[in-house]
């Protein structure tokens, strides 16, 4: 099974590690590692998808699911569409709360790291940042353009709040280069259009109202009534979706029915 997150030290939600520990299952899971901006090689959205189907080597076993979290949920059914093109059986597509690459996501990942840093003691520059990233979202149509805006005024802001807090000059470079990455591979989702691919895939949703298809239909009321061949749905929060026992559960017997 392939994994596709954007996976971070430090982050509030569980992660596909939590869910793998859960699991009865015997099958090998993969993970997809984020890929520094500066190693792609091409349209970034392209660029991230062949460097995971490339990583797989050209001997890999089947591949029996292909599992997204958020935004990955956009790149699994990319990449389940590629191996289903080289394999005798499609992979089962399992998302979890996935979402589109869109720039309210952009602005509401960027919103989420600054309140992070307004714990470092922030009060007056994450105001003004988080301004400015607001205008950023409404002035740019293109995802890359808007992404590389919010780097930069996240470059500005850490300067500002992280130095007096005691971060220095090179961890603070580092930040940056994560953050940098976390919004290509957010804009980089942008190159697809995933609603056909989810048509057959299984979504397990959260009940968190701005996390993946809810959110989706919050603000597409006039999308398509099914996004997903079949939804799932749990009282469990976004945060906590990927840790559920009920979630590892439900992953072992879907695997069951997979080619």
């Amino acid at each position: 099974m392939l994994a596709v997150d954007f996976d971070v030290t430090g982050r509030p939600e569980a992660r596909f590690s939590d869910l793998v520990a859960n699991l009865a299952t015997d099958h090998g899971v993969w993970e997809s590692v984020p890929a520094p901006v500066d190693s792609l090689d091409g349209p970034e959205g392209v660029a991230h998808l062949n460097a995971w189907h490339q990583g797989l080597g050209a001997n890999h076993p089947p591949v029996r699911a292909v599992m997204g979290y958020c935004v990955g949920g956009v790149y699994a059914a990319e990449l389940a569409a590629r191996l289903a093109e080289t394999q005798e059986s499609s992979p089962l597509v399992l998302l979890f709360d996935p979402e589109l690459a869109t720039a309210p996501t952009l602005y509401w990942q960027f919103h989420k790291v600054m309140e992070f840093m307004r714990s470092a003691g922030g009060g007056d520059e994450i105001d003004t940042a988080l301004a400015a990233g607001r205008k950023a979202e409404e002035a740019h149509q293109d995802l890359a353009d808007l992404a590389r805006e919010l780097v930069g005024i996240f470059r500005a802001t850490s300067d500002s709040v992280l130095t007096p807090a005691g971060l220095d000059a090179t961890r603070r470079a580092e930040l940056a280069k994560v953050f940098a990455a976390f919004m290509s591979y957010l804009a980089g989702g942008g190159a697809f259009a995933p609603l056909s691919r989810w048509s057959s895939a299984v979504a397990i949703s959260s009940c968190s109202p701005q996390s993946g298809l809810n959110g989706i239909r919050a603000h597409l009321p006039a999308g398509p009534a099914d996004l997903v061949a079949r939804e799932i749905r749990l009282p469990l929060e976004h945060s906590d979706l990927l840790r559920a026992s009920e979630v590892a559960a439900l992953v072992d017997e879907l695997l069951l029915g997979a080619p």
